[in-house]
């Protein structure tokens, strides 16, 4: 996970279950987990087995269910990014264009795995992701609820997805009001 997507990502987090919350969790991983989240820069690249480990740990000890959190803190994040002049030009974006734009906005955050788009037809989409066999249940929904952020602030309505695992990695078929 790139350093940049992770500090945005830790900021919502601490705005969701408060800095002790935040604080206990980091003090729970193991010192290499703490080494790399405290040495962590917008340019430097995470273990995704480490973030999860810090999320894993903060719903644990915020006392919250860890799906409904990780919605919320990437629905949060997505929506911070995409803030300003990013959501105007989202917003005047075509529907192809915007799909197309998928793969590039996702390897801006990861750094395994990668996705082609494709407009199917209309308000129907089709992203694969590819080249990460092994890739976790956790690591799917937030990519899921990331596609979904990005077309929700883009101005698309009544957004549905569903995902299937792959051989490879996964299938996410988008469908919207067009």
């Amino acid at each position: 996970m790139s350093g940049a997507a992770l500090l945005d990502g830790l900021q919502s987090l601490e705005e969701i279950i408060g800095t002790e919350a935040l604080e206990s969790a980091r003090a729970a991983l193991n010192p290499l987990q703490k080494e790399q989240l405290a040495s962590a820069t917008a340019v430097t690249w995470i273990p995704m087995t480490t973030s999860l480990a810090l999320f894993e740990a903060a719903a644990k000890l915020s006392g919250r269910d860890a799906d409904p959190l990780l919605d919320e803190v990437v629905r949060r994040t997505a929506t911070r990014l995409m803030r300003g002049v990013w959501r105007m030009l989202l917003r005047l974006t075509s529907d192809d264009a915007l799909v197309k734009r998928t793969p590039a906005l996702y390897a801006r955050g990861r750094n395994v795995g990668q996705l082609s788009a494709r407009l199917l037809e209309p308000g129907r989409a089709e992203i694969l992701l590819t080249g990460w066999p092994d890739v976790s249940d956790r690591q799917l929904r937030m990519i899921s609820v990331s596609n979904a952020v990005i077309l929700e602030l883009a101005g698309r309505r009544g957004m549905q997805q569903t995902y299937a695992r792959t051989r490879g990695g996964a299938r996410f078929e988008l469908h919207w009001r067009a």
